[in-house]
């Protein structure tokens, strides 16, 4: 069954659809490009042929927002911190959201960039598809949950499954609804491609629009699978019958998992779309962030060859970071600090292989039927992360003595972390079958942040969730007492826009959230007994 299809994607065009336009870097105000709502329109749209396949590349480019100034306030300067993973020496963000004195314009970019790139796009799929194009919709349903989910873990409630019904105002979902629905959207996705796959083995009509996977939905197979599995484990704590269901039923797919880095879900420049990778940009070109200081404590502390990959050294021939929430005085204090190892031409990380694999070292941990051990896909998961690094293994595996490293600051010895600190881990790597639940827990959890890099989104939602690995609390807490220092900050304050243009259905997304609208609330599967 072959389609007609577009050869030749205008980048300037894709970009533009639905777009969030943020005009300039983080210090600068920043406005939603917004003729409708949530809907992109046909006269923003230009379709050539069936036209599905241009509304997706904007949605493979938008999850993890292609253009620097959007991703720096997507998830730099929030996620990217919050998770350890970095910290920005520049003192022109003292205090902020590194502080937790929450800056509302950068804090609604999460939510203006999911709704412009994603939900605008896949409403145009949805109201376009016919019944021979059902796998570009299967496509569009798994960009939408990759993407989407990030902003719901962010925020909590959103607008999920009434966006696109015309209605003057858009109501808000509970999270436990929004995630039901993922659940019914990648079912669609699985039994749709994977009858795609049998009855049209060597056709991939998607191929010229695809940035991840070249067009084969084999791999688009194994991604939502794998991302059903994320999801699942998500509600562990809070719905375990659910998410073990789940967690099986994506385990138990024909279609399979990614259980190889050639599995990996990347955003590509290919088919005539070039970008700039944004985490390059932002450490690069605007020299806003580094290292994170737990980053540093832990790939020292067990001497992990990984961090040659993830970091580069600094002048003095050191990998140093930053802790977060500290005083900057001004902006040369932790030049030293170390910057990434990344090019300006590196593809753009969604979910790995070793992420799954510790996804099912803990579904196996707490007896579900995974398919193995819990020790062997737990080193199975390290074993794929050296791989994706490009590092040797060596003896890695067998460490039953190396822990995380104390924290020595570039500038105040007041910020420093001696061993024996509550805020300093004692996890070892070498696995042990004798050890309690938590310090299993913590074992896998732990290695699992480390592959994780640099997907901060997915790290702070797995640290919220576990409250591991160990993390440094701040050491200025501005949040005026919204914020815990001790219990971290849980979620972004809603979008003070939806306030003002959608009053009545956002003071009912706060009584969804059971909790004030601030960084303290916890979102509904973030429990605080943990088990």
């Amino acid at each position: 069954m072959k389609r007609k299809s577009i050869n030749k994607i205008n980048l300037a065009i894709t970009l533009g659809l639905g777009a969030v336009l943020i005009q300039s870097s983080c210090t600068k105000d920043f406005q939603k490009y917004n003729t409708d709502k949530y809907n992109a329109t046909d006269a923003t749209l230009k379709i050539d042929g069936e036209g599905l396949g241009a509304f997706m590349v904007p949605m493979e480019l938008g999850i993890l927002n292609s253009t620097n100034y959007n991703y720096q306030v997507q998830e730099n300067l929030n996620a990217d911190i919050f998770s350890g993973f970095t910290m920005t020496g520049d003192a022109g963000f003292n205090p902020n959201n590194h502080t937790y004195n929450l800056n509302s314009g950068w804090n609604t970019a999460p939510f203006d960039i999911g709704f412009g790139t994603i939900m605008a796009n896949w409403v145009q799929v949805r109201g376009r598809v016919t019944a021979s194009s059902q796998d570009y919709l299967a496509v569009a349903n798994i960009l939408k949950v990759e993407g989407m989910h990030r902003v719901t873990d962010v925020y909590g409630p959103i607008p999920y499954t009434k966006v696109g019904v015309k209605a003057l105002s858009v109501p808000y979902d509970s999270q436990e609804t929004v995630y039901n629905t993922f659940f019914s959207e990648l079912d669609f996705a699985v039994s749709t491609l994977n009858k795609y796959v049998a009855d049209n083995p060597n056709e991939t009509p998607f191929k010229p629009y695809d940035l991840i996977y070249n067009g084969d939905y084999k791999e688009w197979i194994k991604f939502a699978n794998s991302l059903r599995l994320r999801l699942a484990m998500r509600i562990a704590m809070v719905n375990p019958s659910l998410a073990k269901t789940q967690a099986e039923k994506a385990v138990n797919d024909p279609g399979g998992l990614m259980t190889a880095n050639a599995d990996n879900a990347y955003v590509k420049a290919v088919n005539g779309v070039t970008f700039t990778n944004p985490i390059w940009s932002v450490d690069y070109e605007y020299l806003d962030t580094k290292m994170g200081g737990p980053m540093e404590t832990y790939l020292k502390g067990y001497k992990d060859p990984r961090i040659a990959s993830y970091f580069v050294k600094n002048a003095n021939d050191q990998y140093r970071g930053i802790r977060n929430g500290i005083q900057l005085d001004n902006s040369d204090q932790y030049s030293p600090a170390s910057d990434f190892n990344i090019s300006s031409s590196s593809p753009i990380r969604l979910m790995a292989s070793s992420e799954t694999a510790f996804l099912r070292a803990e579904g196996t941990l707490r007896g579900w039927s995974m398919g193995g051990t819990a020790q062997s896909f737990y080193q199975q998961g390290v074993t794929l992360s050296f791989e994706q690094a490009g590092v040797a293994l060596g003896n890695y595996l067998n460490d039953a003595t190396s822990v995380e490293a104390p924290y020595v600051d570039l500038v105040r010895a007041s910020n420093n972390l001696a061993a024996g600190s509550p805020y300093l881990s004692t996890i070892t790597i070498k696995w042990n079958e004798g050890d309690t639940y938590q310090r299993k827990l913590e074992r896998i959890i732990t290695q699992k942040w480390l592959s994780l890099w640099p997907d901060g989104n997915e790290a702070w939602a797995e640290q919220r969730r576990t409250n591991y690995p160990v993390l440094m609390p701040v050491v200025i807490n501005a949040s005026q007492g919204k914020i815990s220092t001790t219990d971290f900050i849980r979620r972004l304050p809603f979008s003070q826009k939806e306030y003002a243009t959608n009053n009545a259905e956002i003071m009912k997304a706060v009584s969804l959230l059971g909790g004030p609208d601030n960084g303290g609330t916890r979102l509904w599967w973030d429990l605080k007994v943990k088990n």
